[in-house]
């Protein structure tokens, strides 16, 4: 099961325009795992990461954890890139999807920035 099938579809295809991707994206990385009723395997693992020190190691299992999470739940976008940058100050991170939607006549790289306290 993907994000797409958990979507309700009346006679239409889901939408596949820019700002629903990416409010998708939005949706897997804020939604924790197991906090979603009726789909206890839906979100992405974020919190798990809550009060980790930020070092190397940190910053590569967040990425693949968002990798894996939106390969799984967004069968729309092909990710091209995760970059993570720190932000001490604000015990922080800063992460740059960079991905392209498939299936888009324009097949340009689309980016999406997102902000997790950890």
């Amino acid at each position: 099961m993907n994000y797409n099938d958990m979507a309700p579809k009346i006679g239409a295809e889901p939408i596949k325009n820019t700002e629903a991707v990416q409010q998708s994206i939005g949706n897997i990385l804020g939604c924790p795992v197991g906090s979603m009723p009726g789909h206890p395997e839906f979100g992405c693992g974020m919190d798990k990461f809550l009060f980790e020190q930020i070092d190397l190691l940190t910053i590569q299992l967040v990425k693949e954890d968002i990798k894996y999470s939106l390969g799984r739940w967004e069968p729309r976008i092909k990710v091209l890139d995760i970059e993570v940058q720190e932000d001490l100050d604000y015990n922080r991170i800063h992460i740059k999807i960079i991905f392209y939607i498939i299936n888009d006549p324009e097949n340009s790289e689309r980016e999406y920035i997102f902000a997790a306290k950890i």
